[in-house]
């Protein structure tokens, strides 16, 4: 006998986009490279979901910028003729579960972190704009080679003259060769964020009287662990 699930499911539906409202108390901030982006990942692999509808209100609970994005490639207007099918997940929420949810579903603590070793092997893979990263968010992931380097870099190899005139295999050991470096890169800068730590204090009169103990001046950002480690161990043995 099959175990009924004891949790709640959307349903997956095809309504008409006319149905759909904006929440007008939706939080995200209006940020038109995040439409471009949607666009541009739709253009190429096509639209995949992830806009979810309360059939109780007619509002988005998710996917706010999902529609507005569908709605400029259908180029909508609001009018019965330009009116086109949209696939949402329907959910019937009253109104606070409805606006908790649609806060819950965009954030950033519900969704977990990124696993650092796993990044650093899975990006010097993949075009990390198509994946919807930035060149900050490289940075954050300890990443500083950027996707426009390794490009001009393979595309070298394949349009300068002399290299077509190598050997298929010692081109293709190039490639190996460029994408090795690239990954070690990202290793070392992964390993260099990893080994920060970081203290914060209540206040700057509490940061202050904690540096001067120590040796270090009251402004500084950015302390030496070895060299904190001694100063505790002179502390420990006076």
């Amino acid at each position: 006998m099959t175990k009924k699930n004891e949790y709640k499911q959307s349903e997956t539906i095809v309504i008409k986009r006319s149905q759909i409202n904006f929440a007008p108390y939706n939080p995200r901030k209006e940020d038109p490279s995040v439409i471009k982006k949607l666009k541009k990942n739709f253009k190429a692999v096509g639209y995949l979901g992830g806009i979810v509808w309360n059939k109780r209100s007619s509002f988005l609970v998710s996917g706010h910028k999902r529609v507005q994005t569908l709605d400029i490639m259908n180029e909508y207007d609001g009018s019965p003729e330009k009116d086109y099918d949209i696939k949402v997940e329907s959910v019937d929420l009253d109104d606070k579960t409805e606006r908790e949810q649609n806060i819950f579903m965009n954030s950033p603590s519900a969704m977990g972190e990124f696993d650092m070793e796993k990044m650093k092997i899975l990006v010097p893979e993949i075009d990390y704009l198509s994946a919807g990263l930035s060149e900050a968010d490289m940075n954050i992931f300890g990443i500083s080679i950027l996707q426009e380097e390794v490009n001009s870099g393979l595309i070298s190899v394949v349009d300068d003259f002399a290299e077509l005139q190598r050997p298929m295999q010692e081109r293709k050991d190039a490639v190996k060769e460029m994408k090795a470096q690239i990954r070690q890169q990202a290793e070392q800068n992964v390993e260099e964020i990893e080994s920060f730590a970081m203290i914060q204090f209540k206040s700057y009169r509490a940061k202050s009287s904690f540096m001067l103990r120590f040796g270090f001046q009251a402004d500084d950002k950015v302390i030496p662990g070895e060299q904190f480690a001694d100063m505790i161990e002179r502390v420990e043995s006076a």
